[in-house]
């Protein structure tokens, strides 16, 4: 399988690294010199490596679009329209808009459409699902994410839509829906024009769930707290051990009095995996066999549209309400007809011509 990398910048050689390990047949567009030189210190052979992408479109099976969120629609539009199976990092564009036009493309092409939503890839969202499902933690009362550290600000988007929109789909994906109710501050503290710092508060059906990101904190933090009336679970996506913790703790009613009630901690180990490898494996497996992703491009556009909804809801000042979404990609269940969607997004793609 031919792939075609576009962009090998901070994040760009994080890819580079993971499809050179691949099987697969690795071409490289970078319109930086330095960074060209690079890819050939990395072994890319000399006639895989261009600084204009359209010198191997017509060759290559699938694309992975690792630029500024500012081309990416324009990108994902031009390989869609050839026919071509994709990867895009998030944001997959920068407007809902435009993110609904092309996922009718890749509907309308039988295309593969996956956004960079690295989460649902870390071996810990499999246990969080599973351990929710299972019913261990009870009914869940509150979501928590806390994504900040400090670090260089973004020039292609601010923190809520950069940052914040990791745990913004990561919850989507955990309750299978998305909020209907936003209220946000989306500060812009180094007066840059973008946001720095950003709260986006959700309601999903009455279940709180709070965002918090910033590029100021001391620490890194990658943390997620969800807790139900049977047990709380903690999530530090950041730690190479000791992930996952799980607290036996119950708030119980006694007559007319609330008691705080402390049970157990439960350290559960998780495999070990570079989330990155798992997900760009993920968009090979998927391009070869012709199956669905994880994140196909209605979760990008449903994540964009709590990230508008929170803009609006800091400059407008006010609670934002979002009309109700059919359970789509965010289900465990294979997608259904409704509006927005299209059954073929349910069956098997068909296979790339060989490249």
């Amino acid at each position: 399988m031919k792939i075609l990398l576009i962009g090998t910048g901070r994040w760009g050689s994080n890819h580079l690294r993971v499809l050179s390990g691949l099987d697969v047949d690795l071409y490289v567009a970078e319109v930086s010199a330095e960074r060209r030189e690079k890819c050939l210190e990395q072994g890319i052979p000399a006639d895989h490596v261009t600084s204009d992408y359209r010198t191997f479109a017509e060759d290559v099976d699938a694309v992975d679009i690792v630029t500024p969120a500012s081309t990416h629609f324009a990108l994902c539009e031009e390989f869609l329209d050839m026919g071509k199976d994709v990867f895009v990092e998030k944001p997959i564009t920068e407007t809902v808009p435009q993110a609904l036009a092309l996922a009718a493309r890749a509907d309308a092409g039988d295309r593969i459409l996956q956004v960079g939503h690295i989460f649902r890839y870390d071996p810990a969202a499999d246990y969080i699902r599973s351990f929710l499902g299972s019913g261990k933690a009870g009914e869940i009362r509150s979501l928590c994410g806390n994504f900040s550290g400090f670090k260089r600000p973004r020039s292609d988007g601010g923190v809520t839509i950069s940052d914040a929109l990791h745990f913004i789909d990561f919850f989507n994906y955990i309750m299978e829906k998305i909020p209907d109710r936003v209220l946000a501050r989306c500060e812009d503290l180094l007066r840059r024009g973008m946001d720095d710092m950003a709260w986006v508060w959700m309601s999903y059906n009455g279940i709180p769930a709070l965002v918090e990101a910033n590029y100021f904190s001391v620490n890194k933090n990658r943390l997620v707290t969800i807790t139900g009336d049977k047990a709380t679970l903690v999530c530090d996506f950041a730690a190479s051990q000791d992930k996952i913790r799980v607290y036996r703790n119950r708030h119980i009613l006694d007559e007319d009095t609330w008691k705080a009630v402390g049970g157990e901690v439960i350290h559960q180990e998780i495999p070990p995996a570079e989330p990155l490898l798992e997900e760009l494996k993920h968009f090979v497996g998927c391009v070869r066999d012709r199956t669905r992703p994880k994140a196909v491009a209605l979760d990008g556009v449903n994540s964009l549209r709590v990230v508008e909804a929170a803009m609006r809801s800091h400059n407008e000042g006010k609670e934002i309400f979002l009309e109700p979404e059919p359970a789509t990609t965010c289900s465990r269940a294979p997608a259904t007809p409704g509006r927005g969607l299209n059954p073929r997004r349910t069956r098997a793609l068909p296979r790339p011509d060989p490249g």
